[in-house]
């Protein structure tokens, strides 16, 4: 049995490598491809205050001392700038901040220069029966390249939403409750994404326009059509709901069965602690009334105050909108919910007659403040990569750059196959129309669409029931025993995302059987019978790549000519009973990027940097050499990110790790030089989108494109790629960061060309992926192996077997 225990006890000083990396900045290149002008979603923002792009920052201090480290100083400091700032503001005596100013954390920012004093102290202020003394003074002049200036924007925008009546939902989200477009049991409302960035200091805003979705029946509803008080907090506990009188969104992290409507709470109104009850307030404040008293409490904890918030379910309703909405409403809401580059224009154009619209804002905006944000978005250039070719059975080549979504028709056979010797195809006594539908389609499969030579399957049925996984694992125990298998299809019970066997059986399969496996859905092949063809060449490809088999490979791969491997890494979390988080390891080991080996290690809970990739990596050095007789002179990683301020822990934690082994190599003389290092960031959870410009008209960006101007830092080596093609929406592009680069006299060129091709290598779909194939396998295992240790006690480790085989596809 395979079970992966937890490995990660290191910590931060069991790397005792000295660091001393800068970030490398961006090589010198050579004649980029055709040059095609772009629109970004960055809209400038300009301040004609003075004259001058300088932010004031003034310290407000106090005595006794509140540091603001906590939510309870920062609410209390809070509330003493405001009664303190209400007396000074205007007062031309004093000439302190006569109205413009925003309070973050004990500082006040304007842009307005305090010239008649330096420094104000105050009267005491009482505050919670402690007298504070307050003391206010010019800290800092903050240039608009300073990120106390972005942080302040941040505060400002959302300042200006909501005297716009814009409502935020998620942090950067807002939503206009006005004007929903009313639908089928669910309501669309118009949504924005928003931040402040800073490039080449200048500042601008980041918005991505976009929808959101509330229920119609309210939540009072959702929990009677509930059985058991069980049912109704596995439902509701984690979702969202928005209170129908004012609009604001909360998370619901309890039910409270024993709290009711009339019961009381204590509200505090003018320093006077009030018992008011729940329905009393609400229909006082909001004129709703209660109509169902005995109905349960919906309780959510802000963090920011330590304090519980209670809601009455009536007055609630939940966002998102369910599949079966999602049909009957679907040409309603195709355009705006997959919104192309034109819609996404029409929507941000939508959003600034949003402010234009409340003229009291939009002096708030340009005249208070003297800010001004540009309607016409930042234009650049992007520059077309090199697509390669790829290699099929019987020497069909496909040139990349002549196919459309995918290359699916241009090859009928796998690059590198073995022969099936022994496989079999177990289905339940429910699923035999199932089961010869599958054979015989599977039969034309392997003789025309995906040749591929191998015996014909044994065929079993279950003896017991097929919705419980012990039929399955007594079949499956007989099976492996008695004979050798190289692959199982097994034709389980259940839709997508609902088989009650689907997680036990893979999970089975992987830690005691130790063979490839394809699960199918019998719903899959009722469904999908005039479609059937195109899904067996598909099910033929995944099972060619799960038993080692290359289904296609690449012509030529740049930055190659030397040995060189390929990895990727991924982490996932919440896996299993404990939660832990698990990082998966998948690296090429042959030169035409088509044969990987995987492996994963378990991780603390909610960790994200790893402390164990050292002996992950000296296996996967092992390997690469027993295939090719050499070692790598150069290894290119791909590395999941999740933040962009995860470059410098990485810097310092896991490159070490890598240079390690190396260096062992080195000494051991088994390598004359140390193999060249080109580690890169990966972060596709970006806001950033483009568009063509044609003329007047806004199209999608066509695949293969690479934005490496305007939009990144100029002190770092990051580019944007958009590698797949976006037939409904809008592509959302992928932002890399080279951190570390050895590589000597790199042509950046190069990367880009080879990171586009490699996102036609995903075996698991015939044509280009947003990530380059190594970290979508790892992407894909991590999914795969968070879903079948779904609730189990022990993570299932990769078995010897299969670590030559993307088993998990």
């Amino acid at each position: 049995m395979e079970l992966l225990e937890n490995k990660s006890s290191h910590s931060s000083e069991d790397i005792t490598m000295e660091i001393n990396h800068p970030f490398p900045l961006k090589p010198e290149c050579s004649k980029m491809g055709e040059k095609v002008q772009i629109c970004s979603n960055f809209y400038k923002i300009n301040s004609y205050s003075g004259g001058r792009n300088v932010l004031f920052e003034y310290q407000v201090s106090t005595v006794p001392r509140l540091t603001c480290h906590t939510n309870e100083e920062k609410s209390r400091m809070a509330k003493i700038v405001r009664n303190v700032m209400r007396n000074l503001k205007g007062n031309d005596e004093m000439g302190l901040f006569p109205e413009n100013y925003i309070y973050r954390e004990g500082f006040i920012y304007s842009f307005e220069k305090v010239d008649k004093i330096n420094e104000y102290i105050g009267e005491e202020i009482e505050q919670e029966g402690i007298s504070y003394k307050i003391s206010i003074k010019l800290h800092d002049d903050l240039q608009f390249d300073n990120p106390k200036v972005v942080r302040f924007f941040r505060a400002f925008f959302s300042l200006l939403f909501k005297k716009c009546k814009l409502r935020p939902f998620k942090a950067g989200k807002h939503f206009d409750p006005q004007n929903p477009l009313i639908l089928k049991g669910v309501n669309m409302y118009r949504a924005y994404f928003n931040t402040v960035k800073t490039l080449n200091h200048n500042l601008y805003l980041n918005l991505n326009p976009c929808v959101k979705f509330f229920q119609q029946d309210t939540l009072l509803e959702e929990i009677k059509n509930c059985r058991s008080e069980k049912q109704v907090r596995g439902k509701l506990i984690g979702r969202s709901v928005m209170t129908i009188y004012n609009q604001k969104v909360y998370r619901v992290d309890d039910i409270n069965f024993d709290l009711h409507p009339n019961d009381t709470f204590c509200l505090n109104l003018s320093d006077q602690d009030l018992e008011v009850s729940f329905s009393e307030y609400t229909f006082t404040n909001y004129k709703h009334e209660v109509t169902d008293p005995d109905q349960p409490m919906i309780k959510y904890h802000d963090s920011r105050t330590d304090k519980d918030i209670y809601l009455i379910p009536e007055f609630c309703v939940l966002t998102g909108i369910t599949e079966e909405q999602k049909a009957m409403n679907f040409r309603a809401i195709k355009q705006d919910l997959f919104a192309n580059a034109e819609t996404k224009s029409e929507q941000a154009k939508a959003f600034f007659q949003t402010l234009k619209s409340d003229k009291e804002a939009y002096q708030f905006l340009a005249e208070k403040w003297k800010i001004d944000l540009e309607e016409t978005p930042m234009e650049t250039d992007a520059f077309q990569c090199s697509s390669g070719t790829i290699l099929g059975g019987k020497d069909v080549q496909c040139d990349l750059s002549k196919v459309g979504k995918d290359f699916s028709r241009q090859f009928d056979a796998p690059f590198k196959a073995r022969k099936i010797n022994s496989w079999a195809v177990i289905h339940g006594k429910f699923s035999r129309r199932e089961k010869e539908s599958l054979i015989k389609q599977l039969q034309l499969t392997v003789k025309s669409d995906f040749e591929y030579i191998c015996t014909k399957p044994l065929e079993v049925q279950l003896k017991g029931d097929d919705r419980k996984p012990k039929s399955w694992i007594e079949a499956l125990n007989c099976l492996y025993t008695e004979k050798y298998l190289d692959v199982i299809i097994c034709i389980v019970p259940g839709k997508k995302g609902s088989s009650p066997v689907y997680e036990s059986l893979k999970y089975y399969l992987q830690t005691e059987c130790n063979i490839p496996s394809q699960v199918i859905l019998s719903e899959t092949i009722k469904k999908n019978k005039r479609s059937l063809r195109n899904i067996m060449k598909n099910i033929m490809v995944q099972i060619s790549a799960k038993i080692g088999d290359s289904p296609w490979a690449f012509e030529t791969l740049p930055l190659m000519e030397p040995p060189t491997m390929v990895i990727g890494m991924d982490v996932c979390h919440k896996v299993g009973q404990n939660n832990r988080s698990v990082l998966s390891f998948v690296s090429s080991i042959d030169r035409i990027v088509g044969s990987y080996y995987n492996d994963l290690v378990s991780l603390g809970e909610k960790q994200e940097i790893a402390f164990s990739i050292e002996k992950l990596f000296k296996d996967t050095i092992k390997e690469f050499h027993s295939l090719n007789d050499s070692y790598p002179e150069r290894i290119i990683i791909y590395r999941d990110a999740v933040s962009e301020g995860q470059s410098e822990r990485t810097l310092k934690i896991e490159i070490p790790q890598f240079e390690k082994v190396i260096q062992a190599l080195v000494e051991e003389e088994k390598v004359e030089k140390e193999p060249q290092i080109l580690f890169m960031l990966v972060n596709k959870r970006v806001e950033q989108r483009f568009s063509c410009k044609n003329g007047e008209a806004i199209k999608n960006p066509t695949k293969g494109l690479v934005v490496e101007r305007e939009i990144t830092r100029p002190d770092r080596f990051e580019f944007y790629m958009i590698s797949h093609a976006g037939p409904i929406g809008l592509q959302c592009p992928v932002r890399y960061e080279v951190i570390k680069n050895t590589i000597p006299d790199l042509n950046p060129k190069d990367l880009y060309d080879l990171t586009n091709i490699l996102c036609s290598g995903y075996f698991n779909f015939q044509g280009s992926v947003r990530l380059p194939a190594p970290l979508m396998y790892a992407n894909t295992m991590c999914n795969y192996i968070s879903k079948i240790c779904h609730n189990k006690k022990f993570i299932a480790g990769t078995p010897q077997r299969f670590r030559n085989q993307l088993y998990y596809i």
